[in-house]
């Protein structure tokens, strides 16, 4: 079991590389690929291959949370936080979290307790929070307009096709949830 995690983990590692390296300062996009990378943020796309430009299916995105792919390791979620609005407290005991900002400013908060978040860090745009499993944490837009982020578990966090367009929405489903 440990070794699936540690494959997920470099797995995760090897995409935000992927990710950083391989973005530059102009984009063409053909129609193919224009078509290839519409996104149905309603739509769970896991257990099928995937491409897509993660930049535009981010900062697109108006749902608070949208899991667009689960697979049997992994998830990815989109995520949109209006200014002051959070990624509530939370741990997950059995799996590591990548998030990756896109659009945006925030505070993001770690700890291996709930009463003591030592970790205290401000990121922006292209910005990388690595969240091991077993630490409590959160995440706080702290700019004046929404904070564009998506999020890799490895294993999955949410039932595949989870969508909360709303913070509202999203800590009302989530309290029966816990990790």
């Amino acid at each position: 079991m440990q070794k699936n995690y540690l494959l997920t983990f470099v797995f995760i590692l090897g995409v935000a590389f992927l990710v950083g390296s391989c973005q530059s300062g102009t984009k063409e996009h053909s129609a193919e690929s224009a078509e290839q990378s519409s996104i149905n943020y309603n739509e769970d796309l896991g257990g099928e291959p995937w491409v897509l430009d993660i930049e535009e299916a981010t900062l697109g995105n108006e749902n608070y949370r949208a899991a667009n792919w689960t697979g049997k390791y992994m998830q990815l979620v989109f995520m949109t936080l209006k200014p002051g609005e959070v990624i509530d407290l939370e741990i997950h005991s059995g799996h590591d979290q990548f998030i990756r900002i896109e659009e945006g400013e925030a505070r993001v908060q770690m700890g291996k307790t709930e009463d003591n978040l030592s970790f205290d860090k401000k990121v922006s745009d292209d910005w990388a929070i690595l969240i091991p499993a077993g630490y409590w944490h959160t995440v706080e837009n702290t700019g004046k307009s929404a904070l564009k982020l998506y999020t890799l578990y490895g294993p999955a966090e949410h039932e595949k096709g989870t969508i909360n367009k709303t913070y509202e929405e999203a800590k009302e489903a989530h309290h029966d949830h816990s990790h």
